[in-house]
């Protein structure tokens, strides 16, 4: 078995990670011809699709299901797949401009849109924010320099937003948009497994991809799988959703010093640093004497001395930066929480954030009090 997150890039979470007000609605004439088209692909699984008045969409159990039930399997046929994410992009687009004319036709009908409707919003996702909204997530530019760098001008941005938020990988180095593997949502505690079933020979079906839930659900409970170890930046990006309680969430700072390579600072969510960072802190903060060990140690070794503090004065002076770094990220933060009350996503964002600074910073002082910041 491989870990569902070796198989797959994160999947398209339809409803933000809260409880949804909604309630659950006869389904739509799209979706009830995407399950009849999923049938017919040879795509098996005991759950149950359901929608809500919002128009997100969740499973749940037709049966009992333990730890190691199959909850999916999915003939890689039935897959749209490419080599890279940039040619399942362009596969995406083309095959929508097939119209009904695709082989994909009612998986195509039933993908989240730009324009609203019966299928999910893509425009809730940030790329598809107002400038205005997107000023006021005071994360110290941590959502900006994401968006920059995941950028693609040159692709068709329906198609790369659906990909992005969910393509999976196979193994095989092809990439894949999975017909109901991305109906399914998102819960970071299950340990979702994924395998491939190679093609026999005689089930004229090929190779399938078989997906275990990873949990116990009884009969009628909405069922989740992992997308991965993401944090909220991840989520919020690629899905348009967060999580006030994340196990994975990480925050980062970008840090900059007079006369030194700029660095990112990483907020573990138990309040710990990246030891990367502090070995940076610990070499740009030692004095000259301290600086001598480094010569005196055989080349190619001497950056593990970086691992352990150099001498008390130092790693106070490191501690130091790193509170007061995460000190000024945290008074933008907390202040962009509050003006942001009237809008739920950038709120929770921010006041997770916020409370991760808070252990960080708790977590400094704790262990070295009266420390000045």
């Amino acid at each position: 078995l491989l870990a569902l997150s070796a198989l797959q890039k994160p999947l398209l979470k339809y409803n933000f990670n809260f409880h949804s007000t909604s309630i659950m609605v006869a389904l739509t004439k799209s979706t009830t011809q995407f399950l009849a088209w999923t049938a017919s692909k040879g795509i098996e699984t005991p759950l149950d699709l359901n929608e809500r008045s919002d128009g997100s969409r969740y499973t749940t159990a037709k049966v009992d299901l333990d730890n190691t039930s199959d909850i999916l399997q999915i003939p890689i046929s039935a897959c749209i797949t490419s080599d890279s994410l940039d040619g399942l992009a362009e596969r995406l687009a083309y095959e929508r401009k097939l119209e009904s004319k695709s082989e994909f036709a009612p998986y195509m009908d039933v993908l989240p849109t730009l324009e609203g409707g019966d299928n999910p919003y893509l425009a809730t996702l940030p790329r598809f924010w107002e400038s205005k909204r997107l000023e006021r997530v005071a994360d110290s530019g941590q959502l900006e320099r994401r968006m920059m760098n995941d950028a693609r001008k040159d692709l068709d941005q329906w198609a790369l937003a659906c990909v992005d938020s969910r393509a999976n990988f196979l193994g095989d180095g092809r990439y894949a948009m999975t017909p109901w593997l991305d109906m399914i949502n998102h819960d970071a505690s299950i340990q979702t497994r994924a395998r491939i079933e190679e093609d026999k020979g005689f089930a004229g079906l090929g190779d399938i991809l078989q997906l275990q839930s990873g949990k116990n659900y009884a009969k009628g409970s909405e069922v989740f799988i992992s997308y991965g170890n993401l944090s909220n930046l991840d989520t919020l990006v690629d899905y348009g959703f967060v999580s006030d309680t994340n196990p994975c969430n990480t925050e980062t700072i970008a840090v900059r010093m007079m006369g030194q390579q700029p660095f990112t600072l990483t907020v573990y969510p138990d309040g710990s640093v990246d030891a990367g960072s502090k070995a940076t802190l610990r070499y740009n903060l030692a004095t000259p004497e301290e600086l001598e060990i480094f010569s005196t140690i055989e080349k190619g070794t001497g950056l593990g001395i970086l691992a352990k503090p150099l001498s008390d004065r130092n790693e106070l002076d490191v501690q130091s930066f790193i509170a007061s770094t995460i000190d000024e990220a945290l008074y933008e933060t907390k202040a962009g929480a509050a003006e942001a009350k009237d809008d739920e996503l950038i709120n929770m964002y921010l006041s997770a954030r916020q409370k991760q600074f808070e252990l960080a910073i708790e977590r400094i002082t704790h262990k070295f009090p009266g420390i000045e910041y």
